[in-house]
């Protein structure tokens, strides 16, 4: 995993990106010389390298061009969710073992009496406590007891803890006694894998530093495990370019650094997404402001994109358990192509969480999977054609999808098939647009504002329904749309993100201050990074800012010293609450650099369609649509006219998505290859 490689630079031009999903691996792969190739080829949840391979055979990547292989992956993600990582221990401040019980005394679902809290991230008698502590302001009030340190990680060895998490109190001001214990406990234990929670999250609120910190304690050794058999199965091909992979923050990292910092991947896949999302938003005339739904196989995930930006959060949830690391916010939940359709025992239809996943798969995959899924709804419906399926490549069993909804749906519902497919598609929907209301309104947001972007191989096909149900009036289905979660990939720049908490009011900080904040904590964003020099590069600064007494923050760029923050401050706050307070003082919470070498793909345009001809039906096919059979034209989008419009009902095809304009929409395409879609009577 080294990076720059072998051989001539000028020679090694070209780039490849990829995502694993649940169901399908995407590739983009560009030679460098304007021939950029999309595959989509199935996961192989077994060994998850299969399923790359076979993407890397089918776009005929040449091992002695490739400068840089960028990687999507929810390795860590899933270990974590599915309870597969090793045994975890943790180290911390005397008074603070039990923080991951106490947790925090909020109420995730407010009126049920029932609820209890998860099961701790790590057993209690592998949590064992030290004596050494910093105060607040960084000062030691007791140092660290070598003896101490070396006693209570020999028993948690001897216990059969594989993996150390130390999170000591207020490490975030000072990190000395937490690089003093890795130190300690590494002489002893050098196989043992340690983090420590000042090279993860240098920010207050020791419960969610200690959950991150143990969670990247719990993922480091599967994303080494990982990430060495990538870089080795590579290298038997003959590949050795930079191995790179999505940040959840929006931007790639070295693998080495991945592997110390696995937490910071946990969203690496659905991020891809949103990355290509903002390079098509900001392209787009007058359309700078995107909701987008990614639908694959296992979920949907929806992120919002303000003024050609994506919307970040210092502070995510997963799962149960908070992460704090700056990451693109991103909502998602069990609704994609493969998510299971059932009737309960009380009669009502549920769609998901559950899916089929890759393996077996929904009923017409043919691949042994034998319940109705939402695929299988949509291929009753005729909203998708079984012989043309991933450009015909991966053809579809009809028969088996009308068997498992009339087995699963149907029969216990009572319906005709296509009836019940219906359903599935209804209750879906509602699924999905709950979602996106919720992730707009929560905000301020006005979803008139907004078009949707729907893409992954589900979004084009549910996004003009779920417009409508959210009350959106236009949608934007980008070229390509199946992989732009992999073309997001591809196109990223890396990039490092570095906080550091800073407690003080505006007026009470002096500008040299704040700059030697800065220096300091650029040179640490810049540090280390193996990456070839000649590069361009660029540092950003951010602060975290609050009115006095408020609990919350807003980020604003940083251009200028405290006043140019106090005045950028108030102007954000009316943007995004309607009003500000200039007589109440405004403080520093938090300041961040974020380090960008610019290595993604940058073509001039997005990838457009091939010579266009005049729009007409290539085909048409019996389709069930609002009830009614109807014979839906079906368009190739690779042979539709920029300008040409499409009224609704009608299916758009490409090889890696179907687009369906529902009845009431139009549709045209932009000069970038963008598919526009307008609601009948919208402005």
């Amino acid at each position: 995993m080294t990076a720059g490689g072998a051989g001539d630079a000028t020679e090694r031009v070209a780039r490849i990106g990829i995502d694993i999903g649940g169901t399908f691996t995407d590739v983009v792969y560009d030679d460098g010389g304007g021939d950029v190739r999309y595959v989509k080829t199935l996961t192989t949840p077994s060994d998850i390298t299969d399923g790359i391979l076979a993407g890397i055979d089918a776009v005929g990547a040449q091992p002695s061009r490739l400068r840089f292989f960028l990687h999507g992956t929810t390795v860590a993600l899933n270990a974590f969710l599915e309870g597969k990582t090793p045994p975890v221990a943790l180290v911390t401040t005397a008074g603070f073992r039990d923080v991951l019980e106490i947790m925090r005394t909020s109420r995730p679902d407010m009126y049920n009496l029932q609820q209890s809290k998860p099961v701790p991230l790590v057993r209690r008698r592998w949590r064992r406590e030290i004596s050494a502590r910093m105060a607040a302001d960084g000062s030691e009030l007791q140092p660290v007891d070598p003896a101490e340190v070396e006693r209570v990680v020999d028993e948690l060895v001897a216990d059969g803890a594989s993996a150390l998490a130390v999170c000591l109190l207020h490490a975030y001001a000072d990190t000395a006694h937490e690089q003093q214990v890795r130190d300690l406990v590494l002489a002893r234990h050098p196989k043992l894998s340690v983090t420590i929670s000042s090279d993860i999250s240098r920010e207050w609120r020791e419960f969610e530093r200690t959950s991150t910190t143990v969670i990247n304690a719990a993922t480091r050794p599967i994303m080494e495990q990982y990430l060495r058999r990538l870089d080795e199965r590579l290298r038997a091909r003959g590949f050795d370019a930079d191995l790179l992979v999505m940040q959840s923050s929006n931007g790639v990292m070295t693998a080495e650094e991945a592997i110390v910092r696995p937490a910071a991947t946990l969203m690496s896949g659905p991020v891809g997404g949103v990355a290509g999302a903002e390079r098509i938003a900001r392209r787009l005339d007058g359309e700078g402001d995107l909701v987008t739904v990614d639908i694959g196989g296992t979920s949907a995930d929806v992120a919002v994109i303000d003024r050609g930006h994506a919307q970040h959060t210092p502070l995510a949830q997963v799962g149960d358990w908070p992460v704090l690391m700056p990451m693109v916010d991103i909502r998602s939940i069990g609704a994609g192509g493969g998510s299971i359709a059932s009737v309960d025992p009380h009669g009502a239809l549920r769609v998901g969480p559950r899916s089929a996943g890759a393996d077996p798969g929904p009923a017409c995959y043919g691949r042994g999977g034998l319940r109705a899924t939402v695929t299988d709804a949509n291929l009753v419906l005729g909203r998708v054609d079984g012989a043309r399926f991933l450009g015909g490549a991966f053809p579809l069993d009809v028969a088996a999808a009308h068997d498992a909804i009339a087995r699963d749906v149907a029969g216990p519902l009572r319906v005709g098939i296509e009836e019940a497919a219906a359903g599935v598609i209804r209750v879906v929907n509602s699924t999905m647009s709950r979602l996106l209301r919720d992730v707009l309104v929560e905000r301020g947001f006005d979803p008139r504002r907004f078009a949707l972007l729907g893409f992954g191989g589900g979004g084009p096909l549910h996004a003009c329904a779920l417009a409508e149900e959210a009350g959106l009036a236009r949608v934007v289905v980008p070229p390509h749309p199946g992989t732009l979660s992999a073309f997001g990939i591809y196109s990223a720049d890396v990039r490092r993100d570095v906080q550091q908490m800073f407690l003080r009011r505006l007026a009470d900080t002096a500008a040299d201050a704040l700059e030697e904040a800065y220096v300091e904590l650029e040179e640490m964003a810049g540090a280390g990074i193996d990456i070839d020099p000649s590069f361009a590069r660029e540092t950003r600064r951010t602060a975290e800012l609050r009115y006095s007494g408020q609990e919350y923050t807003i980020t604003v760029a940083v251009t200028g010293g405290p006043a140019v923050c106090e005045q950028a401050f108030h102007e954000e706050h009316a943007r995004l609450y309607g009003f500000s307070r200039p007589s109440v003082p405004v403080e520093f919470v938090k300041l961040a650099a974020v380090h960008v070498i610019r290595v993604g793909g940058h073509p001039s345009t997005l990838p457009p369609g091939r010579d266009p001809t005049e729009a007409s039906p290539a085909r048409r096919r019996a389709a069930h649509v609002r009830g009614a059979t109807v014979d839906l034209p079906v368009f190739d989008r690779d042979a539709v006219a920029d300008g040409a419009m499409i009224t609704g009902p009608a299916a758009i095809e490409e090889p890696g998505a179907t687009t369906f304009v529902e009845p009431g929409w139009f549709a045209c395409l932009d000069p970038r290859g963008n598919l526009l879609l307008t609601r009948e009577g919208a402005s």
